[in-house]
């Protein structure tokens, strides 16, 4: 089972938490937590879009949270059946990484003594970003009906939001939506879903269920359970105005071809093009099958997040599993994840180095305000590349009272991070293009930052570089970093 990982029976609320990381889908335009259909935002369900944030009064400025269009809720005889709070005979929750696909599989018992089965799997479309699919199957030992509340739930969870404003919902066809603007910029979002029984003889009767106080809308579903089971396929369309001039139409668009073209056929097209992925940079450990599926766990999470569709957006620190670490992307994106995409797809390193010359006004902007020339990077870079890291973020657990932090003025290793990267970029592949496409004036940028940040020793009679942070954040404002000055160093060699 090295392509697949497997919980078995564990849902106390660590291991909840662990799991909308761990068993996280994603296309690289949005990432879908590993969380239950029936959860909501106390168990921190997350549709992250890439590259969309939003910032509420003075709070972090974090990715939004769209509206969670995967929502199910399965109802027998009045019982909600919830995996945390109802009597659970069995559970297990899965990631299929070779073809990117969550899996669970639930056994509940009720109060009248019946076994109800909750079977599902959903994935993140890789040949159509914005979808997101879903089949649905209940069983029952013995006949009985049910109730199914299924559609988007808009109460979403926020760490520092709420991100979204003028919520509306609506329904038209059989597609049930919910659009909003964002709180910062009003930029415009919407979600869409529909659902298509696998058949009709045991849907005794739908009804749309608006809810307009919390931007969710729900449809409820009354069914005939049996052994052989109820069965479902949902789709949610997530679009914002990143590539869509009219969300919410196209939102709607987006599930009427998802209907038209079946869940087989999206899934067929989904597992080949994870095939080919997957055919590519696939490494095969004989003798170890501990390391053989850690290795593909760390591709699997490195392919499912990153945004192979745009260079207007890189990998944050914690993916798109949530807003962690505020969505922003650090140097490790350059040092320790670019190398991987370098090797094996290097489409996709040139898109996440490009994001830095895109980002390179933002890196201006700071270097200027701190009295320097020339770019010096945002520890904590977003879609502007202006820095989200504060100087105070750090509470002082015996005053209780914020820190002064020197990450964001001090780390200055960043500006140098990233010209190591285009040169590694450029040394493995030979893509002379990527210096004309930015990555020549990036790294211009860079090395005029540190002419003006170098401090001239004269008894030394050399240059140094002092009051700096290294990637050894416990030791701040030390002189002479060794991995700092290498990596200027190096810089100027490059430019």
């Amino acid at each position: 089972m090295e392509w697949i990982i497997t919980e078995k029976n564990q849902l106390a609320s660590q291991d909840v938490d662990r799991q909308g990381i761990k068993m996280l889908i994603g296309n690289g335009y949005f990432g879908y937590r590993g969380t239950l259909e029936e959860f909501t935002r106390k168990e921190k369900t997350a549709s992250i879009v890439a590259g969309l944030y939003d910032q509420v009064g003075d709070q972090w400025r974090e990715p939004v949270n769209f509206p969670n269009g995967g929502f199910v809720q399965v109802f027998v005889d009045g019982e909600a059946l919830h995996a945390l709070h109802s009597r659970v005979r069995e559970h297990e929750q899965s990631v299929d990484m070779f073809r990117a696909v969550h899996l669970r599989r639930t056994v509940f018992e009720t109060a009248k003594g019946n076994l109800i089965t909750i079977s599902a799997r959903r994935f993140a479309s890789l040949a159509r970003l914005h979808l997101l699919c879903e089949e649905f199957t209940v069983t029952a030992n013995v006949p009985c009906e049910a109730e199914i509340i299924t559609g988007i739930d808009g109460d979403v969870w926020d760490i520092n939001g709420p991100h979204l404003t003028q919520l509306q919902v609506d329904h038209e066809e059989g597609i049930l939506t919910v659009s909003a603007l964002t709180h910062e910029s009003a930029r415009p979002l919407a979600v869409a879903e529909c659902v298509v029984p696998h058949s009709a003889d045991t849907l005794l009767r739908e009804e749309i269920l608006p809810q307009a106080a919390t931007g969710s809308i729900y449809r409820r579903l009354r069914v005939t359970l049996s052994p052989q089971g109820f069965t479902f396929y949902k789709y949610a369309a997530l679009h914002s105005d990143q590539g869509s001039p009219e969300p919410l139409a196209d939102s709607q668009q987006t599930c009427r071809e998802a209907m038209r073209v079946g869940f087989p056929a999206l899934l067929q097209e989904h597992e080949a093009l994870w095939q080919k992925r997957w055919q590519t940079c696939d490494i095969q450990i004989e003798g170890d099958a501990t390391a053989q599926e850690a290795l593909r766990f760390s591709m699997y999470q490195l392919l499912a997040i990153v945004p192979a569709h745009t260079e207007a957006a890189s990998i944050p620190a914690r993916g798109i599993s949530g807003q962690m670490y505020k969505g922003a992307i650090f140097w490790d994106t350059e040092i320790f994840m670019l190398p991987f995409f370098t090797h094996a797809f290097p489409e996709m390193a040139r898109n996440l180095l490009l994001y830095r010359y895109h980002t390179l006004e933002g890196a201006r902007r700071k270097a200027s305000e701190l009295g320097y020339r020339g770019a010096f990077y945002a520890w904590e870079s977003q879609d502007s590349g202006d820095d989200a890291c504060t100087y105070f973020n750090v509470t002082d657990v015996f005053t209780n009272r914020p820190m002064r932090t020197y990450f964001r003025d001090k780390q200055v290793h960043i500006s140098a991070d990233i010209p190591y990267a285009f040169w590694q970029y450029y040394t493995a592949t030979g893509d002379e293009s990527i210096w004309r496409d930015g990555g020549a004036e990036v790294v211009f940028e860079c090395a005029r930052f540190f002419l003006s940040y170098v401090y001239y020793n004269p008894d030394k009679r050399r240059y140094e570089i002092l009051d700096v942070t290294g990637p050894d954040e416990y030791h701040e404002r030390v002189h002479n970093n060794a991995f700092t000055n290498r990596l200027i160093a190096h810089t100027f060699d490059i430019c």
